[in-house]
């Protein structure tokens, strides 16, 4: 078969294109992500924290009404992370909590926390100082979910509460 060479053409002028269509989400975007799955009660949220390289364990709760998850995974960019979940039941409304902590951060943390505070799903503050960068957000269309997320010289954190109708839910 031979190629036209206005074929070539578009074809090299394509794949460009084609290929800046995929954006790289930032770490820290993808940890927050991970907690959103859990604290919202997503079904899938073990599975698509695993099949991410998260190790996730699932703990006893003392109900019906209560499970605990957590999980660990080494973060490229951020350092090793550990997660807490807590997830409650109760009449028509489910309370979701995820806490991720990285007490020897690697990394920069605007690169780290402007990527959280750029997402127009939440609104919220920033802070950077000598410490390091600090963000608090609430849900851009849900002041119900609120979030705080940091990286300092100390430690990283993401801290997600979600309270939620339970219709949307799947507890116990």
């Amino acid at each position: 078969m031979r190629w036209c060479p206005a074929l070539l053409l578009l074809l090299a002028c394509a794949t460009p294109a084609v290929a800046q269509g995929k954006t790289k989400v930032p770490q820290s975007v993808q940890v927050l992500e991970v907690c959103e799955a859990f604290a919202t009660d997503n079904v899938l949220a073990r599975e698509n924290a695993e099949e991410q390289g998260w190790t996730i364990y699932e703990e006893d709760g003392e109900s019906p009404y209560v499970r605990f998850y957590s999980g660990e995974k080494d973060v490229p960019g951020i350092g090793y992370a550990e997660m807490t979940v807590l997830v409650e039941g109760y009449p028509g409304k489910i309370f979701g909590y995820c806490r991720v902590d990285v007490s020897e951060p690697t990394g920069d943390a605007v690169a780290e926390i402007e990527p959280i505070d750029a997402l127009e799903r939440y609104d919220g503050m920033t802070t950077k100082n000598d410490d390091g960068m600090f963000g608090s957000f609430t849900g851009a269309d849900d002041p119900d979910t609120l979030l705080l997320a940091h990286h300092s010289e100390t430690s990283f954190v993401i801290q997600l509460t979600v309270i939620k109708p339970q219709t949307d839910a799947v507890v116990p």
